[in-house]
């Protein structure tokens, strides 16, 4: 209970410690106006440039990119958003809900290994990959298809060598890895077995299942034999979470089960300090996964679902009482059979 509280207590701690100098400059690069200075150092870039979108937008939303690709769609999203993502702590709710469980499982990997090299596919602004360069991995590799995210994540990285971030979309992850090899550190040996350990947090569900199947067996190939994966998704139930009050949902009111596979489906979540993030789920059933994963090769290890524990309402009630009692997340923890 320490440590979550700790992280509520540290947003407005590290913005009080932050009037000037050097963390003004760390975070606005990022801002359209340096007058939001708490905001960013709260985690969100410049308020007022954050969508807080109705329904009626929300519509529009769907109607502008249900016709593009998942990954085109992605691309703009987050180019458009990528300031309101950076954060430097917990501030999103699946960044006190699904994430832990994600660092929980890497933790024993990651120190079982004297220097472990770590592949972060669909990186964001590199929230995940500061976290694992912080539980000890000795390099962290990070991808993403929104060249906005990966700006934010070298500005917010500010030249530590141990984080290497580059622009590709995950299709084209080995032919990035390779391209990148000499920038990245991983020497003539290439794309082919280069990383320990893999991640890729709340990726798949901005792809389909074909993407999906074709992202994961790019990932086999770049890790070790003996290497582990761990991945994050919406829990596929959230198709039945549509409350527009809640601080997680998605549009998706009147949606089938299995008769909306692969169906892009928008949504937002909340955070702490009251913004609102736009999402997107290509809707997967359980069984999408399981078939991925075993056509890949990989072995399972573990799956667990994420949701609101009593610990978080004791913390924060008013922010995660509308999501208590659901699962939200699924987090699967595979390794690469060893040869």
């Amino acid at each position: 209970a320490l440590s979550l509280t700790s992280s509520f207590a540290s947003i407005d701690a590290n913005a009080k410690q932050a009037k000037i100098g050097k963390r003004v400059r760390i975070f606005s690069p990022l801002l359209s106006d340096s007058s939001s200075l708490l905001h960013s150092i709260r985690g969100g870039g410049d308020k007022r440039n954050i969508q807080e979108i109705s329904t009626g937008d929300e519509i529009k939303v769907n109607s502008d990119y249900n016709s593009s690709s998942s990954s085109a769609v992605s691309k703009k999203m987050y180019n458009k958003q990528a300031s309101n993502w950076v954060r430097t702590e917990p501030r999103c709710l699946s960044d006190f809900t699904g994430r832990p469980v994600v660092f929980g499982m890497l933790s024993k990997e990651i120190q079982r290994l004297s220097d472990a090299c770590v592949l972060d596919v669909g990186c964001g602004e590199g929230y995940c990959a500061r976290k694992v360069i912080s539980m000890g991995a000795s390099k962290v590799i990070g991808s993403d298809v929104s060249r906005e995210m990966i700006k934010s994540a070298l500005a917010t990285a500010q030249g530590d060598e141990r984080l290497k971030f580059y622009s590709a979309p995950c299709c084209d992850l080995l032919k990035g890895l390779d391209d990148q090899c000499e920038y990245l550190g991983i020497g003539d040996r290439g794309a082919e077995e280069c990383v320990d350990i893999a991640m890729a947090v709340f990726l798949f569900n901005y792809l389909t299942t074909a993407e999906m199947g074709d992202a994961m067996n790019q990932i086999y190939t770049a890790l070790k034999p003996g290497g582990v994966f761990v991945f994050s998704v919406p829990h596929p139930s959230m198709i039945y979470c549509h409350d527009s009050d809640a601080i997680f949902h998605l549009d998706s009111k009147g949606r089938g089960y299995f008769s909306s596979r692969n169906e892009k489906i928008f949504g937002q979540i909340s955070t702490v300090d009251g913004a609102k993030l736009n999402i997107m789920s290509v809707h997967k059933t359980l069984n999408d996964y399981i078939k991925a994963i075993n056509k890949a090769g990989f072995q399972i290890l573990d799956i667990q679902e994420a949701g609101v524990t009593e610990e978080h309402l004791e913390t924060n009630r008013d922010f995660f009482e509308s999501v208590q009692d659901r699962p939200l997340h699924l987090i699967f923890k595979l390794r690469k059979p060893s040869e």
